[in-house]
């Protein structure tokens, strides 16, 4: 049995094949990468942790506004057009209601019994005012904050506070 075939159909198909096979082959940009371009956004706002995986961009942390919480969620988007799928706001903004009735003493016992558990967050209590600085794990983020946001003080101030990096 003998075939006859068109060169020109069998060249066409080959060049076709190469294209796709080139397509295919874009350099693509790793989550070390994404996530580095992003860090670099944030980077004023040093309680905002950044997680990449598959180009998808999770924000976590403490922020002092909403439009702190909006402006980093869309530089995070901008940081690299291309490669960031999404970005998951998992930000949380600290901001206290002004109608504290607690003295500084009183508001000091409540933070001791607060901290006791996590020995690296350290607070200062001022005319009402906590200042909380120090470093925090990641899973306790959440029950520290709520913590703090309990005690009603007339200010809550966050951001020294430092939430530690994951270990991978």
């Amino acid at each position: 049995m003998v075939y006859n075939m068109n060169w020109s159909v069998i060249k066409g198909g080959a060049i076709v094949a190469l294209l796709l096979i080139l397509a295919s082959c874009k350099p693509q940009v790793s989550d070390a990468d994404v996530k580095a371009k992003v860090e670099t956004i944030v980077a004023t706002h040093p309680n905002v942790v950044v997680a990449v995986k598959r180009g998808k961009v999770t924000l976590s942390g403490i922020v002092g506004t909403e439009e702190d919480r909006r402006n980093l969620t869309a530089a995070a988007k901008e940081a690299d057009p291309q490669n960031v799928k999404e970005v998951i706001d998992d930000l949380t903004v600290a901001t206290l209601p002004s109608d504290s009735t607690h003295t500084d003493a009183e508001l000091k016992n409540k933070v001791d019994l607060l901290t006791k558990d996590f020995p690296h967050v350290k607070a200062e209590i001022i005319d009402g005012t906590i200042r909380v600085s120090g470093s925090v794990d990641p899973n306790d983020m959440e029950k520290v904050k709520m913590g703090f946001e309990e005690l009603n003080a007339r200010q809550l101030d966050m951001s020294a506070l430092k939430i530690n990096q994951k270990k991978p």
